[in-house]
This record gives C-alpha cells, structure tokens and sequence, in this order.
C-alpha cells in the first residue's frame, strides 16, 4: 500500500528547509514515484522564483488607466474621499487610488522575501508588508526615509499561506497621537477590526492610500501587524497614552509578523 500524498504546506515546509532527516528522505522518495506531487512541489519551485524576481516596468497603457482611474469620482456612498486629492491633502484622511496604483512601479525593488530554514513555522514566513508613498512612481519606503506630512501612504502585501491572514497598519506620531491606516478609525467610540489579507502570491497594494490627518512633525513609527485572527482598534488604542515600541507589541502578540518603520515627517509649507 503506497504512503499517502503529503498536503501542500508540508511540501511548501521541507523547500523552506522544515523538515526533518527522515521525513526529508521519505518526501524525496514519495515525490519520485509520485507525479501529482512533483506537478505540486514545481509548481511551489515556480512561485518562490516568481516571488524573487523584480518587478516589471509598467506598460504605456498600464500608466494610461491608472491616470484614468485617478480622476474617477468616488462612489456617492463614500463621499468624504472625494476632495482629498485637488485639494492638496491638507486636511484629508483618505484617497481613494485604486488596486492598479502599484503597476506603476515603485522607484526601489521589494523586499525579498526568501526561504528561511529551521525554528517554528509563523506568518512572517508566509506573509510580507511593504509600505510605500503615493506618487506617480510610488516608492517603497525604508527606515529613515524623509516625507512631508501631506504625503499619502499605502500598503502591498504577499501572502504565501492557506487561510486569510489579518492585518492593522498604524503610525504614532512626535507627539504620541495615533493614526490609522488599515482598518479606517474614523469616529471615536468605533472599533473596527483588521482586514483581511487574502493568500496572494503576488505583491497585492491595499485600495485605498491614506494621508494622515495633521501628524506632528518628527519622527514617525509606522507598524503592520499581522495576525491569524482578528484584532481589534481598540486593543491597540488600549495598550496606554505612552510610546507603542515593537516589544510591547510583540509581548501583546507574540505569535503575530510585526514590521516597524521609522520615518522622519517634514513640516508642510
């Protein structure tokens, strides 16, 4: 009687180096007498690549719809996005830019996001956060980076795994005030919950960008915290009125992928 097919996350877990000896072996064995899983395990072999390489310059005509879908007018329904965008930003909170934003391409290349061999399975080796400013190009953003403090922001992610994955996206500011980005947290006495990050195999941007309403000038921590199941705005804003650090958050969810940016916000002229 022939061994029973291995699931997908455990073929995608002995590429990744998770596997022990034995099963290494046994996997091996199984896979060359087995042709349904060696189909499985190039096609993972694929994606990996894919996920390695740059991305592609954007088309002519791919520039051409994102500058249409700039100039769409916002759905009725949503009409506090509408006069964010000509009005210079100034006391905007959102901007709607739509999926395609990102096909225009950044002016720096993505974080990789390689295999990593040994330790505990966690989503930080399933799923990635990048954050970026709104612009035509965008730009991937890294420690340090300089901004004014109109400039819109926004999120891509990758989700390598099987189930949905959740993600909070905010910043605190010089003078401590909190600013969110993912979920929305518009009207005090609201708490919504973190979105939902579907598995996507490529670099996906979130729909909206967001421009933060009045932060103080200084430094700026942004934080993305992914987690397997929902968290809410409240328990972030419950944490105290003191700095939020990565080990704080980290202690609250310990099991949660945290990513921390440090920016440095310019006074608006």
């Amino acid at each position: 009687m022939s061994a029973p097919c291995p699931q997908p996350m455990e073929l995608f877990q002995w590429l990744d180096g998770e596997a022990t000896t034995n099963r290494t072996r046994e996997l091996e064995a199984h896979v060359a007498s087995c042709s349904p899983c060696r189909h499985e395990l190039a096609s993972q072999q694929r994606l990996i690549s894919r996920l390695r390489e740059p991305p592609r310059p954007p088309e002519e005509h791919d520039v051409q719809a994102i500058m249409a879908r700039l100039h769409v007018t916002p759905p009725m329904a949503r009409p506090f996005w509408q006069p964010v965008w000509h009005a210079g930003l100034a006391a905007s909170c959102l901007v709607v830019l739509g999926v395609l934003l990102w096909q225009a391409g950044p002016q720096d290349a993505p974080k990789s996001f390689a295999a990593r061999g040994g330790g505990t399975p966690s989503l930080d080796r399933y799923v990635g956060v990048d954050l970026l400013s709104a612009g035509q190009p965008p730009v991937l953003l890294r420690d340090g980076a300089v901004l004014r403090q109109t400039t819109p922001l926004f999120a891509r992610y990758r989700h390598l795994g099987e189930a949905p994955a959740f993600l909070l996206l905010f910043a605190q500011d010089a003078a401590g005030e909190l600013h969110w980005l993912y979920p929305a947290y518009l009207t005090p006495g609201d708490d919504p919950r973190s979105v939902t990050l579907p598995p996507a195999e490529r670099d996906t941007p979130m729909p909206e960008a967001v421009a933060l309403e009045h932060p103080a000038p200084g430094p700026l921590h942004v934080f993305a915290l992914v987690t397997s199941e929902p968290v809410r705005v409240l328990d972030v804003e419950g944490l105290g009125q003191g700095a939020l650090t990565e080990s704080l958050l980290r202690a609250r969810w310990p099991e949660a992928s945290l990513t921390h940016w440090t920016l440095m916000l310019e006074e608006a002229p």
